[in-house]
């Protein structure tokens, strides 16, 4: 049901509810249950500071630190050959002051980190100690003129590639919620056999020609498990709720800063890349600033959504990877058909790649099928936790109201009767004179006694149990609405009150009784106040949910008198029993139209009242207008 917020139609109804202009559809939503206090601004200031592990100020000062040392390593570098020492000099200066700083700010965010996150802040803080080492070994093979110094840096870089890629698994397994990991590892693996087979088909001949291999064979790696480390951390981001992305989209643009650095660096090694240093060292003080700064702006919190969603909102909406390959596979077919046909391994690389793809296409929805199956079957437990917890709750209510019956009956009726008796017993007592003056006074008070009575009398009748002999059966409750009518309104209920229940309902008890129950009091309501010649209430379907209308041709009422009633507040409180919505249109003489919409909820528990702030169904929409039923 749409919500309506409209000020100046609150403001009205607070004057009275009545709108300026004649004729014009007068609607507010009117909160059943009070409403709690919101949150001071100060207290939302705080947790917006909070968000992050480091302070504000912390964090815009290393960045601008970040962009300071970048900047002065890139205009250092302007100063420098395009010598092999020159450049391995530049590019060690511009990989230990980040790496270093990085790791002592991860070991600062370890300590506040929630415990999903630790296990990728442990590996990230590893992986950032190997840059560091091999940061120190470029350094000392520069200072020493040492090949086994530079070895050792390359080793380092080469170790440092799983330790990334596994700490990137563990943010990837930190967002998934229920989802199965399994699925993003195919995923990812897929993206490395689809994405790095064009990089496969470029660089290995001139890597099998290099005599450079210490530096190529590390860059290459970096360049064909680039592709995953992209898909990871654009899945990752998707996986954020906007607003809380800064640390996420800071992987993103890390992830292409790596692509982009180790490319410009194998092309180099491989191809000769002809470009002026400085471009060099932007590629790659920018991948080691980001690398510093990811720890810098860690959350305090976990910020992925899926783990506070409920199992059918889990579900995997799309994949990219078939999409893709379907494009990309064919065209690199065509293209090493025609290109290269005089190298028949790389036929044979692509057919092979080709059938990988393939087999990871059906284990993929393999493990998707499975996936749905456990999403399915949770939803399901799910659905019976709740409908035991409906039933448990209908039953405590119902349970109170037959006490409080049994309480009024024997207590409140009887005294009530015997009050009468001692009203009779005295006019019958009195001398003569005195009887005749106080008669009319006592036959007043008999009437008021006897209309006391007989609205016990209803209170009671609406507050007994219905006498359902079975589940499921519409005739068992369209047989208690109209017993429940008969009694309320005795010999005019059949003239008065139609009852309809859809003959293709088919309603468990719990859901027999909500709807017996909101339609009771809209029954009671009209009896009571509305002064009505005739009632219908009708209980239909409505794309898979119950909807209950009663539509009564009485006197209507004004919308500042409505509030929040005791007849509108119980069928407040029975529709979020049934996770529905609550409308009611009235119009002073011209009738009133209850209508519940029952189960569009289904997000939320049985009986559960959302938070003021976000409680549009938990509101009483109540419409100054003509009761319309088609509306």
């Amino acid at each position: 049901m749409r919500r309506i917020e409209d000020q100046r139609t609150r403001r009205w109804a607070g004057r009275g509810g009545r709108a300026p202009g004649n004729g014009r559809a007068l609607e507010a939503e009117v909160e059943v249950e009070p409403a709690p206090a919101a949150e001071p601004e100060t207290e939302a200031g705080a947790e917006a500071v909070n968000a992050y592990v480091n302070a504000p100020a912390a964090r815009w000062a290393g960045t601008a630190g970040a962009a300071v040392v970048g900047a002065s390593l890139v205009a250092l570098s302007t100063t420098l050959s395009d010598s092999d020492s020159d450049f391995l000099l530049i590019h060690a200066l511009a990989s230990v002051p980040f790496s270093a700083a990085g790791l002592a700010i991860t070991r600062r965010t370890l300590r506040d980190c929630p415990a999903e996150y630790k296990g990728f802040w442990e590996r990230y803080s590893l992986g950032l100690l190997l840059a560091t080492l091999a940061g120190l070994s470029a350094l000392g093979g520069v200072a020493w003129d040492s090949r086994a110094l530079v070895g050792l840096d390359m080793l380092l870089i080469v170790i440092g590639i799983p330790v990334w890629g596994s700490a990137g698994l563990r943010m990837l397994e930190a967002q998934a919620g229920r989802l199965d990991i399994s699925v993003d590892l195919i995923d990812t693996t897929m993206a490395v056999f689809v994405l790095g087979t064009p990089g496969v088909l470029l660089i290995a001949k001139p890597l099998s020609e290099s005599t450079e291999l210490i530096f190529a064979i590390p860059f290459a790696l970096a360049v064909l498990i680039a592709p995953a480390g992209l898909y990871a951390s654009a899945l990752n981001l998707e996986r954020i709720p906007r607003g809380l992305r800064v640390t996420q989209g800071l992987g993103v643009l890390l992830a292409v800063a790596f692509t982009i650095d180790a490319t410009m660096q194998l092309a180099r090694v491989l191809g000769g890349l002809d470009l002026a240093l400085p471009w060099f060292v932007t590629a790659h003080a920018t991948q080691m600033a980001l690398l510093m700064l990811l720890p810098l702006w860690a959350h305090r919190r976990t910020t992925g959504r899926l783990a506070g969603l409920a199992p059918e909102h889990q579900l995997r909406a799309g994949h990219p990877m078939p999409y893709v390959s379907a494009v990309l596979l064919p065209l690199l077919a065509v293209w090493v058909l025609a290109v290269r046909d005089s190298e028949p391994w790389a036929v044979v690389f692509l057919i092979v790649v080709m059938l990988v793809v393939v087999l990871l296409n059906a284990l993929r929805y393999t493990l998707m099928s499975r996936e749905a199956r456990r999403l399915n079957a949770e939803l399901a437990a799910m659905a019976e936790e709740r409908r035991l917890l409906l039933a448990n709750m209908v039953r405590a209510l119902e349970h109170d109201r037959h006490r409080t019956v049994t309480e009024l009956h024997t207590q409140t009726v009887g005294s009530l009767a015997t009050l009468s008796a001692l009203v009779q017993s005295v006019s019958m007592t009195l001398p003569g004179d005195t009887a005749l003056a106080v008669r009319e006074t006592i036959a007043q008070l008999q009437g008021d006694l006897g209309d006391r009575a007989e609205e016990l009398r209803r209170l009671m009748v609406a507050m007994r149990p219905p006498a359902f002999t079975s589940s499921g059966d519409d005739s068992t409750l369209a047989a208690a609405l109209a017993a429940y009518a008969s009694e309320l309104y005795h010999e005019r209920s059949a003239r008065m009150v139609n009852v309809h229940v859809d003959p293709a309902l088919e309603l468990d008890r719990s859901t027999m009784t909500i709807v017996y129950r909101i339609a009771q009091e809209a029954l009671l309501n009209a009896a009571r106040h509305a002064h009505a010649r005739s009632v219908t209430v009708s209980v239909t379907e409505r794309s898979g949910n119950v909807l209950v209308e009663v539509r009564d041709d009485g006197i209507g009422f004004e919308l500042d008198a409505a509030g929040g009633g005791s007849g509108l507040a119980a069928m407040q409180l029975f529709t979020n029993l049934g996770r529905g919505e609550l409308s009611v249109r009235t119009s002073p003489g011209r009738g009133t139209l209850v209508r519940s919409l029952l189960g569009v909820r289904a997000g939320e528990p049985a009986g559960h009242l959302p938070p003021a702030a976000d409680r549009g169904p938990g509101r009483l929409r109540l419409i100054v207008g003509s009761p319309d039923p088609d509306d």
